[in-house]
């Protein structure tokens, strides 16, 4: 049994709960801790496998359950919104428990907040602490070609003042079907909603850590993912554009399948701006404990940076503590969520998600494109020669290049100022570190007409 903790982070966006965990097979709850049991899988030769499914077009949402809501074609992205219709029933286990009516005036189901106005985790509300209006979109049975033991669904969305969405997820174990696991309530501001994750008991079957749900003892094989839209009048509603899930077996560095290096992104080197989680300025603003805390917005920060100087698009450039506000998990109390970063950078019409890669080789693939990676890591003293802090538990960084000889030139927040940023770090020791902790997961953000590479892809994207 190895025990890790949740939040035991001074210098970091995201505590990497699970290093070398492949499955959750008990949760015990006690002080500030999460009891898990390792599971062998490497030991076995079997290999790390991911598969990557993105629903991005009208065609795509066309084949989910559309109830009160509609599926069109925006060209480069869908548009699911919100629609009345005449429902026969509306359900309390869709809104977690609240109660819930059928709205025959505007077509829609009606709801309440399962908890009473500021009655929730620390005075906050669960919802909006009233009511509202509600649809849902359910995937159809996603069967993988192999087993997985982890899941991350992310999004892309545009959630208007009184809107907002939320995310479960339910698979199939052996011949069970699990329950709907809560994952994230997302709103990209908030004005009527605080984003939070839902943290909650596991079970023998899986438990979400989250963002990530984590089977129980046997691996799952096909998944369906249900996303409610939520609006406070009927005259305004969110606008769903891509849902995006990496389902992943999960190893560690020693079982992970061999690809081979992309030379030609050698000696690439794209001219991300730098930027430090670690300034003065940024002590002490809260948001999970201020800049010593914000690697991820930080690191989202630079690459929405690089793609406002790429794009000439000013509203791109937006500071660390604005990243940071915007990123925030109210009940991580952190803003290390993987998919609301990659939410937030989705909500600037930038094509954005999280992912698991195998190698660097694959991402050099992404280098070569013109396109910086977000990289999340977590390295004990000595592991990683040359970063600003000698170890931590969970760290974002980007990855922006690599040098003629292969090894990783990163844009490294934890460095002390703006100007010490770009860290080159040996090629065998990052990619350990980086596969071993999050089993290769990355954010990937890029303009949505960018011509996405094909060399190396494997099913991450």
């Amino acid at each position: 049994m190895r025990l890790f903790s949740q939040r035991s982070f001074a210098l970091s966006g995201r505590s990497m709960s699970g290093v070398l965990y492949i499955s959750l097979l008990g949760l015990l709850v006690g002080g500030q801790g999460w009891l898990y049991e390792v599971h062998t899988a490497g030991a076995t030769g079997v290999q790390q496998y991911n598969e990557f499914w993105s629903q991005q077009s009208g065609r795509d949402f066309q084949g989910w359950q559309q109830d009160e809501v509609v599926a069109e074609d925006e060209g480069i992205h869908a548009d699911v919104q919100l629609s009345g219709t005449k429902r026969i029933s509306c359900h309390s286990r869709d809104i977690d428990g609240g109660q819930v009516s059928y709205a025959k005036q505007v077509g829609l189901c009606q709801g309440r907040d399962p908890y009473p106005a500021r009655s929730y985790e620390r005075g906050r509300n669960y919802y909006n602490g009233g009511t509202f209006y509600f649809g849902i979109l359910t995937s159809p049975i996603h069967m993988l070609q192999k087993p997985f033991t982890a899941l991350v669904a992310s999004w892309n969305a545009l959630t208007p003042s009184g809107t907002w969405l939320e995310f479960h997820v339910r698979v199939l174990e052996g011949a069970r079907w699990t329950h709907w696991y809560n994952l994230p309530i997302w709103a990209s501001d908030s004005s009527t909603i605080t984003r939070h994750s839902i943290e909650v008991p596991g079970d023998s079957m899986g438990v979400v850590d989250t963002d990530t749900f984590l089977t129980g003892k046997t691996a799952a094989h096909a998944y369906q993912i249900a996303v409610t839209l939520f609006t406070t009048s009927a005259s305004i509603s969110p606008h769903l554009k891509r849902v995006n899930v990496i389902a992943s077996y999960d190893t560690n560095a020693q079982t992970t399948p061999f690809v081979p290096p992309l030379k030609a992104a050698w000696g690439v080197n794209l001219a991300v701006p730098q930027r430090s989680q670690m300034l003065a300025a940024y002590r002490n603003l809260g948001f999970g404990g201020g800049g010593e805390a914000w690697c991820s917005p930080t690191s989202t920060s630079m690459i929405m940076a690089y793609w406002s100087k790429q794009l000439n698009q000013p509203s791109l450039l937006q500071s660390v503590p604005e990243v940071a506000s915007h990123t925030y998990d109210y009940t991580y109390d952190g803003a290390g969520n993987w998919p609301m970063n990659t939410a937030y950078a989705g909500s600037y019409n930038l094509k954005s998600f999280v992912t698991r890669m195998y190698s660097l080789s694959q991402l050099e693939s992404w280098i070569l494109a013109g396109v910086p990676i977000a990289a999340s890591v977590a390295y004990r003293p000595g592991a990683l020669p040359g970063s600003p802090i000698a170890s931590s538990p969970g760290h974002l960084l980007v990855v922006r290049g690599f040098t003629e000889h292969g090894d990783v030139v990163t844009n490294d927040p934890a460095a002390a100022s703006d100007e010490q940023v770009q860290i080159i770090y040996p090629r065998a020791r990052f990619e350990t570190v980086w596969l071993n902790a999050s089993h290769g997961t990355v954010y990937v953000i890029y303009p949505e007409k960018w011509l996405t590479p094909m060399l190396n892809r494997l099913n991450s994207w």
